[in-house]
């Protein structure tokens, strides 16, 4: 199985416990659970170590996180602007 398709199994089983429990508790294991995926496949290339743990993107991106559920928070579920954001980030960028 490529590391794309375990990625985006990760996401989906993320986004799924999302739905059913009504809850962040689906975006916590998908926030938390491809990092760990990554840094697990990565350790035999020491990517790890070479790389910065705080970067500019890093802090872009969680300032990012936090907008669209401030701003979903007054008019739909957080979820959704979250779920979107996981989807159109992805499609604008490549």
């Amino acid at each position: 199985m490529k590391v794309e398709y375990r990625i985006g199994l990760i996401l989906l089983i993320g986004l799924i416990a999302s739905v059913i429990l009504r809850s962040y508790a689906g975006i916590l294991i998908a926030a938390l659970g491809i990092p760990f995926y990554l840094a697990y496949t990565a350790r035999e290339q020491n990517i790890l170590a070479k790389s910065r743990l705080f970067d500019r993107d890093l802090f872009l991106m969680m300032g990012l996180t936090v907008l669209v559920i401030l701003a979903f928070e007054y008019f739909a579920d957080p979820r959704l602007g979250l779920i979107l954001m996981a989807i159109v980030i992805p499609l604008v960028i490549s």
